[in-house]
Parts: C-alpha cells; structure tokens; sequence
C-alpha cells in the first residue's frame, strides 16, 4: 500500500536533515531569533484548560526569523479527558498556524493507552485536514501495538538519549513505523544563544518535506488575529470555588480547604491569572462559582459601617466608623486596601468595612 508517509519519503529520499529544538514555558526567555536552527517545535496546550503562556511569542520568534514551526499538545488521559476533549482544546489554540506548522502528540501519560492516542489523532486530523504526529520515548513505540495509528498514516517522533552527554548516539530502533520523522537525542543539548539546556531534534527531510507535513494540500491560509486572554475579574473581588491551582499556569489542581476568598492579584495571559488571598492559591475562569465584583475604585463614595484602621498594614490605631467619605488611595495587597478622607484622610478600610452610597 502506497501512504502518505512513504510517498514522503520517497520525495526526501531519507537524505536531507533539518536541526532543531522543542520548548515550552521552561525555555522562557530563550532568544530564537539567535539561534541558528532550522525549526522550533513548542508545547502549546495540556489536558483540557491549560495554555503554555509562552507560546504565541515563540512562534511569533520563529515565524519572524524564518524558521520551521511545530506545535504540541500534552496529553492527560490519566485525568479522565477524552481524546476529542483534548483535540477540541488542542486545535482551538492552534487555529492561527494550523497548515503552517507540523501538529504533534506528546505522547508521556498512561502510554500503553494506544486507543486513546489514535482517537487524539484522528480527532486532530478530522478537525483541520492535517496529520499529526506522535512524540513517544523508543520503549512504549516498541512495546505496545501501534498497528492502528501507522494504518492511519501518523508518523513518528522518537525521543532516545543514549548516553544523554548532549550529542546524538546510536539512533534508536522502530518496531511499527517505516521510519520516524524526527528524532530527540538528548534532553542536555546547549546551542549557541542560550544558557540552559535544551532538548534538540532531528527532522528527516528538506524544508519542503517539513511544509508538506504541515500543510499537505498546499492550501493558502490566512490565519484569524489570535484575542488576549482576557481576565474576567479583579484585585478586590470576593469569588467562590471548590479546586485551585497551585500556580498562574494551571499546574497541580487540588481540592481547596476553603471555598471562598478574595483576589489579591492578577496577572493577564495566565491560565490561572487570580491569586487568592495573597497565597491560599491561584484560580482560572472556569475554577470560578461565584463572585462579588470589586465596585470600589478611587472617587467612590462611601459610609464606614466598620472600623478601619490609621496604617494600610493594620499596624496602627483604629479609624472610626460611621463617617461617609471619598476613596483617594487603593493598594490591592494592603491588609486595609481603601484609603478613605474626607477633608483630610480618615483611615485605611477593609472592602466590608465600606458601604457604597
């Protein structure tokens, strides 16, 4: 049977090779317009909800220095998602560089799931007319039955470090696939323009080669402008919730102790941008049941119906209640973040302590 992959190549003749990197938000400050590859392939999603926050500016990085460009997905099967729920997320994401960049499964979780991978495939290329590929390491490509996904003309990128001193060893074997497409010989590679280690790859193919995985029918895109990831809520605000993060990035979700608190930072882009009570933990979006929006911001009248206090840190005498004023100061990380005045300033409040009138 003549595939896709063969007919590939055969184009490439298996000769030609492109040198590379994979990266994600660890990378974070790499200069890729310094350095002097071929690609870039970069995680984009995970599971079902969370975004790389580095992505967009490494694929802008790359497409802006003329390099080649892949974009992968991390799969969470452990976490009982289904294959189309992460290929819907996974493609939402990836609509502005899909036929333009190579689409990837990383394949690391629950990895004898081989149904599961091929539904995630089959799904991705339903969804966009493109083929993605599969990252796995040599053992599970070589120890579980890939019949399905090669039957499906998904081709393979193989992770196999040898050694792992940051040069390429024996290359690994291939049990299922014709031939891999790329290979990642080590996780401790350096390259000129960055600091840290890196993983680097090998492509098996010409540039050429490289677009027709991106873009098999040579369909022209034109891609949409991608929107800001938009915080929906603010410092000040009290929100209900049964998990939190324990980061901005949407790692290690756990059921919370509490299930209420207020936001004391924000930072815009994260998946999980609301930090709770300067610690507790961090909330997404979809993490939120209910909130009380901060209506409070500087001018607003309002009557103390609490007693407030003399230092925003809490530190000195109290200030009185019963006394209507303007707010002239907010600090959103204060203990008593609304400076009240009248004539003069009154004292330092807790947003319970305010009555907007």
């Amino acid at each position: 049977m003549i595939t896709f992959l063969s007919c590939l190549y055969n184009m490439i003749g298996g000769e030609k090779m492109l040198k590379g990197i994979d990266i994600s938000r660890y990378q974070a400050g790499i200069n890729i317009n310094a350095l002097a590859i071929d690609f870039v392939i970069v995680k984009a999603t995970e599971g079902v909800g969370y975004t790389d926050p580095n992505y967009i500016e490494y694929l802008t990085q790359a497409k802006s220095s003329n390099k080649k460009i892949g974009i992968y997905h991390y799969a969470r099967p452990d976490l009982g998602n289904t294959a189309e729920d992460e290929a819907t997320w996974f493609v939402s994401k990836a609509k502005n560089y899909i036929k333009q960049a190579i689409l990837v499964l990383d394949w690391e979780v629950d990895v004898s799931n081989t149904d599961w991978a091929y539904n995630f495939l089959k799904a991705v290329y339903e969804k966009t007319g493109v083929r993605p590929i599969i990252y796995m390491s040599a053992y599970p490509a070589n120890n579980y039955d890939w019949s399905r996904v090669v039957n499906g003309n998904f081709g393979l990128w193989i992770a196999s470090y040898g050694a792992n001193t940051g040069a390429p060893g024996t290359p690994p074997e291939n049990k299922y696939w014709p031939f891999y497409i790329l290979w990642q010989y080590t996780s401790k590679g350096y390259i000129n323009g960055y600091s840290g280690n890196t993983d680097l790859d090998y492509f098996y193919g010409t540039k050429e080669a490289w677009d027709k995985y991106a873009n098999p029918d040579g369909t022209e895109v034109v891609p949409e402008p991608t929107p800001p990831e938009v915080a929906e809520y603010e410092v000040g605000d009290v929100v209900s919730f049964n998990y939190l993060y324990k980061n901005s990035y949407g790692d290690g979700k756990v059921s919370s102790l509490i299930h209420s608190g207020t936001i004391t930072r924000v930072i815009p882009g994260r998946y999980a941008p609301y930090l709770i009570n300067r610690g507790t933990g961090w909330l997404s979006n979809d993490l939120i049941l209910t909130a009380n929006t901060n209506d409070f911001t500087i001018g607003t009248r309002v009557k103390t119906i609490k007693k407030g206090n003399g230092s925003s840190d809490g530190s000195s005498n109290t200030a009185r209640s019963g006394i209507e004023g303007v707010i002239t100061r907010i600090l959103p990380d204060a203990k008593y973040p609304y400076l009240v005045s009248t004539s003069s300033p009154l004292g330092w409040y807790q947003k319970d302590a305010l009555e907007k009138i």
